[in-house]
């Protein structure tokens, strides 16, 4: 071979070289463009339902044509970001994949990949105690849209790993690409199709449905009250025909959730209409039970079960023979039904109260029989709650004085019968007034004085409360300004919040504009809340806390040692002040037990750097105690009763003479 044909040789093998590299290269792309071409089967027929399944099977056609893989999976993901395996390769239905999964997710490596906008090759994890596995490798690809995740690829394959660049990885992307718009696609048409589905069921059944929306219970399914007033109706016409001596009568019991209003406005109405719904249920049970119903000589199909609106249910009994077994079956059905009840992981212990109303005995029609049963419940409220109570003509009276009292205290805001009385809350340290605590009375035109006791209950009911609330801030702040004007000391006012109240959503707005009207600093007013109140709702407690906080109040829990409350819980409220409840100063020093409490209150308040004041002082040697305790300030009648204005001025200017007077004697 001449010098020219060997200085020609190396370019001839490297032209041979780049021929063979083109063809197998041309060859590949006739390859992918066949394996893009079969692609189409992965949208399949859009004129039929899409089914998951088929998709994936069809997509993975298309990836097991352009990998080598021993194993491979595809994970769809639900509405709440989980990941579920969809399809799998088949010949593969061991769990060495899954749980090779579950370990990627545990190390986060899931995660990370479904991030990334290109194939992963990772080492299979495990290769190191598998004898023969050192070469597997895992492709990881997310199956995803411009705008969505609809999953992940995960493959295993044996030998050398695969580099993302490498023409079966960016052939991968675009195959997942479209699987991800064809997922989309399906469930877009599932949801199209079930809505075209249901409105046509709609269509059918429109009368149907609202005839029974018309007399039943949208939440319980229950018959509602013009169902249960249609019922009772039929069998007051062919009932007793009003003779009395009638053995067989027709009961009305109505029943409800004591406090359920707590439920709502703590866990929110999600939740009270759950507790309503098992509620219900419970009660289904109770009245399907053949035996029971026996066992008081009742039937089932005499009964009858509505939800007559919010938390009150209405039981319809016909043919009652025995008054005495209607008590017991009465009792039975709250002793069952009052119990702890869980919804969405919250314990809720609730009981019910019960009225009951006989045909012809307290009614002969519909109105008055459920007006009656209503009054003997709201009675059996009254006498404690948890109880039942048959209708009586006394009770009739009992609820018009209830009624008479709301329509009193509506007026009596508007007639300025409302006055504000003080208890000074003395400081153990100087024995000077450094608070006063604002406390309501109404003088009733003819019952005189009446306590908060027997009219804040009703107030709250109401929600007149939240008016006569306005007023007491509105009131105080006038008399701290008259104080100042008088040249006598204006102590801090201390201002008490009604559960009511503390579920305004502007209340600290409200209160701020009072105040900034009367030109009185915000730190001059403490807003007392009692611990049962905070309990019933930390978070929604801590919020308005730290909004009241923010306007410059002071902050203070009332009743301590009575709600229940942690230390835990009680490190999150930005509050000044710890009130010790009066019954527990009431058994200091002897009583052991109370002792003990207020100790722990005192020192646990001074760690948290709280000041505290004590109630209900009323006695030498309980003062005493509270000062060995270095306990802040106290109030009670040993220093004073609540004072009306007048007579606060009378007892400030005493203080300040007897203050003086020592002063001068000591100079």
């Amino acid at each position: 071979m001449t010098q020219n044909e060997d200085e020609a040789q190396p370019d001839v093998d490297y032209l041979r070289e780049r021929v063979r590299h083109l063809e197998q290269a041309s060859q590949w792309h006739h390859y992918a463009m066949d394996v893009l071409t079969s692609m189409t089967a992965i949208f399949g027929d859009h004129s039929q339902s899409r089914d998951v399944a088929a998709i994936l099977e069809s997509t993975h056609e298309c990836v097991g044509r352009l990998l080598p893989l021993e194993d491979a999976g595809y994970y769809t993901v639900d509405d709440e970001s989980s990941f579920h395996l969809s399809f799998r390769q088949a010949g593969c239905e061991g769990p060495e994949l899954e749980a090779i999964v579950e370990q990627l997710i545990d190390e986060g490596m899931f995660s990370w990949a479904l991030n990334q906008n290109h194939p992963v090759c990772l080492p299979c994890p495990g290769n190191d105690d598998k004898e023969g596995a050192r070469d597997d490798h895992l492709v990881l690809h997310v199956i995803s849209s411009r705008t969505r995740i609809r999953g992940m690829f995960v493959g295993r394959t044996r030998g050398h790993p695969i580099h993302p660049r490498d023409p079966g990885m960016k052939v991968l992307s675009i195959v997942l690409f479209n699987a991800a718009y064809a997922l989309e696609s399906a469930a877009l048409y599932t949801l199209m199709d079930h809505q075209h589905k249901t409105l046509k069921k709609i269509s059918e059944r429109q009368s149907l449905e609202l005839a029974h929306q018309y007399s039943h219970d949208a939440l319980t399914g229950l018959p509602n009250r013009v169902l249960f007033s249609d019922r009772l109706h039929q069998l007051i016409q062919k009932g007793p025909t009003g003779d009395e001596d009638d053995s067989s009568h027709v009961a009305v019991i109505l029943m409800d959730l004591d406090h359920f209003k707590r439920v709502n406005d703590s866990l929110g109405h999600g939740y009270g209409d759950h507790l309503i719904k098992n509620l219900a249920d419970n009660l289904r049970t109770i009245l399907a039970d053949t035996e029971l119903l026996g066992h008081h000589h009742l039937d089932e199909g005499h009964v009858t079960l509505s939800r007559l609106g919010g938390d009150e249910f209405g039981i319809i009994l016909d043919r009652v023979d025995s008054l005495d077994l209607l008590a017991r079956f009465a009792q039975h059905l709250l002793d069952n039904v009052s119990c702890e009840y869980v919804i969405h992981g919250h314990p809720v212990f609730l009981t019910c109260s019960a009225g009951i109303s006989i045909h012809p005995f307290d009614g002969r029609d519909v109105d008055t029989l459920i007006k009656n049963a209503d009054a003997a419940m709201y009675e059996a409220k009254q006498r404690g709650r948890n109880h039942y109570h048959f209708y009586t003509q006394d009770i009739n009276a009992q609820t018009y004085r209830h009624l008479m009292l709301e329509n009193e205290l509506s007026r009596a805001l508007d007639r300025d019968e409302f006055q504000l009385h003080y208890q000074p809350q003395i400081s153990l340290a100087t024995g000077k007034v450094e608070g006063l605590e604002a406390l309501v009375r109404w003088e009733h035109p003819e019952k005189g004085y009446l306590n908060p006791g027997h009219f804040i209950p009703v107030a709250e009911d109401t929600g007149l409360i939240e008016q006569l609330g306005l007023w007491v801030v509105r009131r105080a702040c006038a008399d701290m300004n008259r104080l100042e004007t008088t040249g006598l000391p204006v102590p801090r006012m201390a201002i008490n919040l009604s559960p009511r109240q503390f579920r305004q959503a502007d209340l600290a707005a409200q209160y701020a504009a009072i105040i900034s009207d009367a030109g009185i600093q915000a730190s001059q007013i403490e807003l007392e809340l009692t611990e049962s109140t905070i309990m019933q709702d930390i978070d929604k407690a801590v919020e308005i806390f730290g909004d009241m906080q923010q306007l410059g109040f002071r902050l203070a829990v009332d009743d301590f040692g009575t709600g229940y409350s942690s230390l835990n819980q009680l490190k999150h409220f930005p509050i000044h002040t710890l009130k010790i409840d009066r019954s527990f100063i009431r058994g200091i020093p002897q009583d052991r037990d109370d002792a003990a409490i207020v100790k722990a209150i005192v020192a646990m308040a001074k760690g948290l750097g709280l000041e505290v004041v004590a109630e209900g002082v009323e006695a030498r040697h309980q003062l005493d105690f509270l000062k060995g305790l270095d306990c802040e300030s106290v109030q009670g009648f040993y220093f004073s009763r609540p004072l009306p204005y007048d007579e606060l001025c009378e007892y400030l200017q005493a203080s300040e003479s007897v203050k003086a007077t020592t002063a001068s004697s000591q100079g």
